[in-house]
């Protein structure tokens, strides 16, 4: 085997003398390596990378896990999933650590939040049934001993009105609690295919003309929420055109843009434009006398509107090319990525 030496010049080097002073020795076999290496720019940068790449992975697994195990319990969270994740506070750096204790004190304090307001609500139900029993007992009584007068049929109008007012007002409430709780992936179909079978009937009994138009192919949709939040907005919208048209009906039902849009037009008197956005208020009332006439509380819009946004969705009123009042809610669709 060659020996290769190496020479190191010049120690000594002087004009006015003509002699240079060399350092000659062998050249170590591990010296030459890295020499070659730091001589050629590709080779430095392969090293660099084979010896840091496990390096990375492991700081990335290290780094990534335990955020995905957050974002796992962030969407848990916004589904309406109270529990606390242990895991977030193991086996991560401290600075990780710290966000998940901080997560989960997040989620108790809103777990305890929702707790006590239902506990409130409950009790809110309580108090203002028990009074209004107590009314109702009495004017039973009222109308045993004096018979049917217009009095007593008008307090029993009002106590009903009463009663129907206090039940979507604790309905609206329950809502407003309850709309992260319960929710689930279903089929977009099942959102309308019962109540357009029931409104089909009853526009037979009204002498109504209902059309339906549904786009094709929406088997294979399908939605993330609460089925009987968004049903129940979906009937009320029907059952206000139900109610107010003149003679017809039009739900229009389609897909655009990852969006599904529920329509209904109707051919009733409408409403003047600077109504659109206040329908949706609790207890906003456009006509007061309508309303008695038709019994209505001034909250099914109101409870449809907080529904719909509970759900990232959107509803609005407009002019109908009928004549009458279309209105229309947007939910966005379960996307499974």
């Amino acid at each position: 085997m060659t020996q290769k030496l190496q020479a190191l010049s010049p120690f000594i080097d002087s004009e006015k003398d003509p002699y240079e002073l060399f350092f000659i020795s062998k050249v170590n076999p591990q010296l030459e390596i890295v020499t070659k290496i730091f001589n050629n720019p590709w080779m430095l940068i392969s090293m660099i990378m084979l010896i840091s790449t496990p390096l990375l992975w492991w700081l990335a697994q290290s780094i990534g896990k335990p955020l995905k195990n957050l974002q796992k319990s962030a969407n848990a969270v916004a589904l309406g999933n109270f529990q606390v994740n242990a895991d977030l506070e193991k086996e991560s750096t401290i600075e990780l650590r710290q966000v998940g204790q901080s997560f989960n004190r997040m989620t108790l304090a809103l777990n305890e939040l929702l707790t006590h307001q239902q506990k409130l609500l409950s009790s809110i139900s309580h108090e203002l049934r028990t009074p209004l029993t107590r009314l109702q007992l009495s004017l039973a009584l009222l109308r045993r001993k004096f018979g049917e007068t217009s009095e007593i049929n008008r307090i029993q109008k009002e106590t009903l009105l009463l009663e129907k007012m206090i039940n979507d007002l604790l309905l609206l409430a329950r809502h407003q609690l309850n709309s992260h709780r319960e929710r689930d992936i279903f089929p977009i179909k099942f959102l309308w295919k019962d109540i357009l079978e029931d409104a089909k009937f009853e526009a037979e009994q009204k002498n109504l003309n209902l059309s339906i138009n549904i786009q094709n192919k929406l088997e294979q949709l399908y939605i993330n929420g609460n089925k009987s939040l968004l049903t129940s907005a979906i009937e009320n919208i029907v059952r206000n055109a139900l109610k107010y048209t003149k003679s017809s009906i039009e739900v229009t039902i389609n897909i655009k843009d990852n969006f599904l849009f529920i329509a209904l037009d109707d051919d009733g008197e409408g409403l003047p434009e600077t109504e659109y956005e206040k329908i949706f208020q609790p207890f906003y009332r456009v006509d007061e006398a309508r309303t008695r006439e038709t019994g209505g509380t001034g909250l099914g819009l109101a409870i449809v509107h907080n529904v719909v946004h509970e759900h990232q969705g959107a509803v609005w009123a407009s002019k109908s090319y009928l004549g009458g009042l279309k209105v229309t809610i947007k939910l966005p669709l379960w996307m499974n990525k």
